[in-house]
């Protein structure tokens, strides 16, 4: 595919592969913005990130992760943010999980409140994780300042993508597109315009071990279940990129 340098990964977890990985993932021609699950993970992409151009670095806590003390953590990750003198323009993931973390739910909106409030002081994208909670993730980003937002893995109501767009905001498809249904619904009936592409590396789903490497056949299922040309689709997805861009520098 000649256009590969104009595609992204916007939501991949690089923390978790070893150095060797992450320099075969360099190789494949992409951006990708790095995700974080915690502090340490944060501190761990940053570094990914000083020694790699095409790495955009975020930090955050993933909801899975947020308990009661977590605010601590919070603070911890604020001062990362601070002291990069606005070199993190992205927080992820971050978000709500009512679906898989209930019990957690009540620490994970103060959390999520803390992040909103940040993204909003430093300008920076959120990125966004919103399992079992789109109807709250989506109120509270439209009632927020921030510049933009990824909604990443999107299977939430049709009917709030609308709002998004509305916003200037995105979602993102997945490798799990292929596999799960609500996902390839999205996929095939969401406006284009807002469409991004992730691989959600390496998480594992169904059999599937994500990886970088896969967006390329995230378009492809995106171009095919839309009945278009792969190199509309591409160029599409490149285009959206280049307007989130706008706000990581």
């Amino acid at each position: 595919m000649k256009t590969r340098r104009r595609i992204a990964d916007v939501h991949c977890h690089l923390h978790d592969y070893p150095d060797n990985e992450v320099s075969i993932i360099g190789g494949l021609g992409l951006e990708i913005i790095a995700v974080s699950d915690d502090y340490r993970s944060s501190l761990r992409t940053l570094s990914i990130a000083d020694r790699r151009q095409w790495v955009i670095p975020a930090v955050g806590i993933h909801p899975w992760n947020v308990n009661a003390g977590s605010l601590k953590e919070v603070d911890m990750i604020k001062y990362l943010v601070y002291r990069s003198k606005n070199r993190v323009r992205v927080l992820g993931e971050v978000g709500l999980d009512k679906k898989f973390k209930p019990e957690t739910y009540e620490n994970q909106l103060q959390v999520f409140r803390e992040f909103i409030a940040l993204a909003t002081d430093v300008k920076a994208v959120l990125n966004v994780h919103a399992a079992g909670a789109w109807n709250d993730i989506v109120d509270m980003l439209l009632r927020s300042d921030v510049p933009s937002a990824i909604v990443h893995w999107y299977t939430g109501p049709l009917e709030l993508v609308k709002k998004l767009k509305d916003r200037g905001f995105f979602i993102s498809i997945n490798p799990a597109v292929a596999i799960q249904q609500k996902h390839r619904e999205i996929a095939s009936l969401a406006p284009l315009d807002i469409v991004l592409v992730e691989s959600d590396g390496p998480y594992k789903y169904r059999g599937l071990t994500m990886h970088p490497r896969n967006v390329f056949d995230v378009i492809k299922v995106i171009a095919e279940a839309r009945n278009m040309k792969l190199e509309e689709v591409c160029e599409v997805v490149s285009h959206n990129y280049e307007r989130l861009k706008k706000f990581l520098t």
